[in-house]
Protein backbone atom coordinates (compact mmCIF):
# COMPACT_ATOMS: atom_id res chain seq x y z
CA UNK A 1 0.00 0.00 0.00
CA UNK A 2 2.76 2.43 0.89
CA UNK A 3 4.76 1.40 -2.18
CA UNK A 4 1.75 1.93 -4.42
CA UNK A 5 1.09 5.34 -2.92
CA UNK A 6 4.74 6.28 -3.40
CA UNK A 7 4.67 5.09 -7.02
CA UNK A 8 1.47 7.02 -7.77
CA UNK A 9 2.86 10.17 -6.16
CA UNK A 10 6.18 9.91 -7.98
CA UNK A 11 4.38 9.26 -11.26
CA UNK A 12 2.18 12.31 -10.80
CA UNK A 13 5.15 14.47 -9.87
CA UNK A 14 7.11 13.24 -12.89
CA UNK A 15 4.20 14.06 -15.17
CA UNK A 16 3.88 17.53 -13.66
CA UNK A 17 7.60 18.07 -14.15
CA UNK A 18 7.24 16.97 -17.78
CA UNK A 19 4.52 19.57 -18.32
CA UNK A 20 6.84 22.27 -16.98
CA UNK A 21 9.83 21.00 -18.99
CA UNK A 22 7.86 20.84 -22.26
CA UNK A 23 6.54 24.37 -21.75
CA UNK A 24 10.07 25.58 -21.05
CA UNK A 25 11.39 23.74 -24.13
CA UNK A 26 8.68 25.24 -26.37
CA UNK A 27 9.43 28.71 -25.01
CA UNK A 28 13.13 28.22 -25.72
CA UNK A 29 12.30 27.19 -29.30
CA UNK A 30 10.22 30.34 -29.77
CA UNK A 31 13.04 32.54 -28.49
CA UNK A 32 15.60 30.95 -30.82
CA UNK A 33 13.06 30.99 -33.71
CA UNK A 34 13.34 27.26 -34.37
CA UNK A 35 10.59 24.96 -35.58
CA UNK A 36 9.14 22.36 -33.23
CA UNK A 37 9.87 18.91 -34.61
CA UNK A 38 9.64 16.51 -31.71
CA UNK A 39 10.34 16.32 -28.00
CA UNK A 40 13.83 15.44 -26.85
CA UNK A 41 14.36 11.78 -26.01
CA UNK A 42 14.87 12.55 -22.31
CA UNK A 43 11.46 14.22 -22.03
CA UNK A 44 9.74 11.41 -23.91
CA UNK A 45 11.34 8.85 -21.60
CA UNK A 46 10.30 10.89 -18.56
CA UNK A 47 6.70 11.00 -19.79
CA UNK A 48 6.65 7.23 -20.30
CA UNK A 49 8.24 6.56 -16.91
CA UNK A 50 5.85 8.93 -15.13
CA UNK A 51 2.82 7.39 -16.82
CA UNK A 52 4.00 3.86 -16.01
CA UNK A 53 4.62 4.75 -12.35
CA UNK A 54 1.23 6.44 -12.08
CA UNK A 55 -0.52 3.41 -13.62
CA UNK A 56 1.27 0.93 -11.35
CA UNK A 57 0.51 3.09 -8.33
CA UNK A 58 -3.13 3.44 -9.30
CA UNK A 59 -3.45 -0.29 -9.80
CA UNK A 60 -1.88 -0.91 -6.39
CA UNK A 61 -4.14 1.62 -4.68
CA UNK A 62 -7.30 0.16 -6.23
CA UNK A 63 -7.22 -2.89 -3.99
CA UNK A 64 -8.49 -6.33 -4.88
CA UNK A 65 -10.43 -6.65 -8.10
CA UNK A 66 -13.80 -8.39 -8.04
CA UNK A 67 -14.67 -10.98 -10.70
CA UNK A 68 -17.48 -10.23 -13.14
CA UNK A 69 -20.56 -12.31 -12.35
CA UNK A 70 -22.42 -13.29 -15.50
CA UNK A 71 -25.69 -14.30 -13.84
CA UNK A 72 -26.48 -11.60 -11.36
CA UNK A 73 -30.22 -12.33 -11.34
CA UNK A 74 -31.38 -9.06 -12.91
CA UNK A 75 -32.76 -8.91 -16.41
CA UNK A 76 -31.96 -6.14 -18.85
CA UNK A 77 -35.42 -4.62 -18.38
CA UNK A 78 -35.05 -4.42 -14.61
CA UNK A 79 -31.63 -2.82 -14.90
CA UNK A 80 -32.66 -0.18 -17.41
CA UNK A 81 -35.99 0.89 -15.86
CA UNK A 82 -35.73 4.55 -14.88
CA UNK A 83 -39.13 6.04 -14.01
CA UNK A 84 -37.64 9.53 -13.71
CA UNK A 85 -37.19 9.65 -17.49
CA UNK A 86 -40.71 8.55 -18.44
CA UNK A 87 -42.36 11.40 -20.35
CA UNK A 88 -46.08 11.64 -21.04
CA UNK A 89 -46.08 15.10 -22.62
CA UNK A 90 -44.79 15.16 -26.17
CA UNK A 91 -45.36 16.98 -29.46
CA UNK A 92 -47.41 14.19 -30.98
CA UNK A 93 -50.70 15.75 -29.92
CA UNK A 94 -49.91 18.83 -32.06
CA UNK A 95 -49.92 16.73 -35.25
CA UNK A 96 -53.14 16.65 -37.25
CA UNK A 97 -55.19 13.47 -36.97
CA UNK A 98 -55.88 13.07 -40.69
CA UNK A 99 -52.39 12.85 -42.16
CA UNK A 100 -52.32 11.41 -45.69
CA UNK A 101 -50.83 7.93 -45.89
CA UNK A 102 -48.48 8.78 -48.75
CA UNK A 103 -46.32 11.83 -48.27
Amino acid sequence: MAGAQLAATLGALLLLHCIYAVAKYRNMLKLTQQEFGALPLALSAEVLLGAALAMVGGYGLAGRLKPIVITSGLSMDAGSFRPDFVSFNHRGKALPYNLPASL
